[in-house]
């Protein structure tokens, strides 16, 4: 038993002492989703579908007084029936691995942590995800990710947080897309002005630059001022509100749908304002109102540059110890050269019949209002930006099962 501890103890690249001081902690989840959709991609001449999504995941979690170590793993398969699904793929498959250190200070304000994070996943499903683009392509968008920040408290009003991540999105094969690398810097710094209420400052650079025949560059700052304080014991309040400065250096002229591009490379400078906000409101005991707005620029996970404007609105009423209400509403403008405007309304009803299993029942209607603007293709990254110009809805039904299993429990 001895050499068996030594031995995997080696294996972690740690000495038998300090593997035996890791508390070892193992789960997994398995879900099953049957969906049926009048409209699934939501195309101007609908048409019904079925759709079946599998998903599989575990979770390694190593914890000592002052650290933790968290190994993720998941994968995904999508797959459409029904007149709805064709011409476009029928097939989705996707993978992820995650690695998470964390290291603890004297309180929860003090830690640092480092991630490395891979994906993959079919470019078909990364564009309808993220942008809603139906495109019958094949290939996949891969993605590694390597992060780290750090968390500290100056005194008792005072924090700070620093943090950094860069993310490499390439295609296979290379002829799918254009590649490039996405950086960023943000820095915070909170005051506790009360008991309740806290001012922030927040500033951070992000870098995108893209393997395209320029080379080109964007520059993002964003630079926001927040508060968050809580009113009551039952009313919370969180927003902030600042500007995003966009520099383009070596940019593409022209939209990659006319088939020619600028001889030359052209430089731009963008400003707009950014922010977002969130009230929560305990209504009831078992009852919760959130209200949130936000508006963002940045890179879409194929690089197109994004604006979006989101509100939303929820109420989740838990009913007993099993069973939960959640009803929600909510609207979307994207920006990408064409404006495209999308708002829905949803119903979810949870049931836990057994403990580790949870049901779900949701219905879901989504309208997508008729867009404005002729550049349907984003001259960065080449890839298309939005699906269908004219409007068109969609009503789901989902049905969701999931299952947690906890393999080896804390403690043993």
């Amino acid at each position: 038993m001895k050499r068996i501890a030594i031995a995997v103890s080696m294996s972690l690249g740690l000495t038998p002492t300090t593997a035996f001081a890791w508390d070892w902690s193992l789960r997994t989840s398995e879900s099953q989703t049957i969906e049926l959709n009048s409209n699934q991609f939501l195309r101007s001449s609908p048409a019904g579908s079925v759709g079946s999504y599998s998903t599989i995941t575990g979770t390694a979690e190593a914890l000592t007084p002052t650290s933790k170590l968290v190994l993720d793993g998941d994968g995904s398969y999508r797959k459409y029936w029904g007149p709805g699904a064709e011409g476009t793929s029928s097939e989705f498959l996707s993978y992820g691995a995650k690695a998470h250190y964390e290291q603890f200070g004297k309180n929860r304000f003090d830690k640092e942590f480092v991630d490395a994070i891979w994906t993959q996943q079919n470019t078909s499903l990364a564009l309808l995800n993220d942008l809603g683009v139906v495109l019958p392509v094949a290939g996949s968008i891969d993605r590694f990710t390597a992060r780290g920040g750090i968390d500290r408290s100056l005194n008792a009003r005072d924090s700070i947080n620093l943090f950094a991540t860069s993310t490499r999105t390439y295609y296979e094969p290379s002829s799918g897309g254009t590649a490039f690398t996405d950086t960023l810097a943000r820095g915070s710094w909170r005051h506790g002005v009360g008991p309740t209420t806290g001012l922030s400052l927040s500033s951070e650079a992000e870098l995108l630059a893209y393997d395209n025949t320029f080379g080109t560059e964007v520059s993002i700052f964003r630079n926001q001022v927040g508060v968050d304080t809580a009113l009551s014991s039952l009313l919370s309040f969180r927003g902030n509100i600042g500007a995003a400065y966009l520099v383009t250096d070596r940019g593409v002229s022209t939209s990659a749908i006319g088939g020619v591009t600028s001889s030359s490379p052209l430089g731009s400078t963008t400003l707009d304002w950014i922010g977002d906000a969130i009230l929560t409101y305990k209504f009831m005991k078992t009852a919760t109102l959130s209200l949130s707005a936000s508006q963002s620029v940045g890179p879409s996970i194929v690089g197109s540059l994004v604006k979006r404007d989101i509100v939303n609105a929820s109420v989740n009423y838990l009913i007993n110890s099993r069973e939960n209400l959640t009803i929600s509403a909510s609207g979307n403008r994207q920006i990408t050269g064409t404006t495209t405007d999308y708002a829905s309304v949803s119903a979810t009803y949870g049931y836990n019949p057994v403990r580790d299993v949870s049901l779900q029942f949701s219905y879901r209607y989504q309208h997508r209002f008729a867009s404005t603007g002729t550049r349907i293709f984003d001259p960065l990254s080449g890839t298309p930006t939005v699906s269908g110009t004219g409007a068109a809805d969609s009503h789901s039904v989902l049905f969701v099962a999931t299952h947690n299993f906890l393999v080896l429990p804390h403690g043993n």
